[in-house]
């Protein structure tokens, strides 16, 4: 297992923990739990644009609190493993994971599809190999954007599609040499899926 399914888990653990704390022990409200996966294909953007695939999983988490065009905010952690598909070339064992988690705006006007917009930091690592000695593995921190609709086929399924932009710390950046050099990396892709949403939860 890869530190993004780490990070998720642990992403999650702390919205369920923090949340209902800010609410008096006595009160309950209900709660939205959506839990998804899907396949991502991505523009890996590695000294070129290839496109290659992989599996994405995430949790939507929304307190439903406040007034309710509020209810739409909420915190979603996620993790993306591109490896599939990979180019026939020096980099033909290249893989990009990333996980972390963010936060969601779901825009619930209309009765079965709902858009959203999310802003997300995350942990990423990227496999590779440049014929440097020793060195075909390496990580940073990123931040990313994206927008997309849920569409509730039923009570409790929700198909998911959408697109994200990826922009991770410079790579094989010099420091000997001032202002940026090396490799901004900015993949980016769609998403289409589906999730089971545990709504009306309540926590004390």
């Amino acid at each position: 297992m890869r530190s993004k399914f780490v990070l998720a888990a642990l992403f999650l653990a702390a919205a369920v923990q923090v949340f209902p704390q800010t609410a008096p022990s006595a009160s309950q409200s209900a709660w939205l739990v959506n839990v998804g996966g899907g396949v991502s294909s991505y523009d890996a953007n590695f000294f070129g644009n290839y496109q290659m695939e992989g599996a994405t999983i995430w949790v939507d988490v929304f307190p439903n609190r406040g007034p309710a065009f509020l209810h739409g905010f909420g915190l979603e952690a996620e993790a993306r493993d591109i490896s599939f598909g990979r180019p026939a070339n020096q980099s033909s064992n290249l893989r990009e994971d990333t996980g972390g988690g963010g936060a969601i705006y779901s825009w619930r006007h209309f009765r079965n599809f709902s858009p959203y917009a999310k802003f997300q930091w995350e942990h990423g690592s990227v496999d590779f190999h440049l014929g440097v000695p020793n060195y075909n593995h390496d990580t940073r921190d990123l931040w990313a954007g994206g927008a997309g609709v849920d569409y509730r086929l039923g009570h409790n399924i929700l198909v998911r599609a959408g697109y994200e932009q990826q922009y991770w710390q410079w790579l094989f950046h010099d420091p000997s040499v001032s202002g940026h050099t090396g490799l901004l990396l900015k993949p980016s892709g769609v998403t289409v899926g589906a999730a089971y949403s545990f709504d009306h939860l309540h926590f004390r």
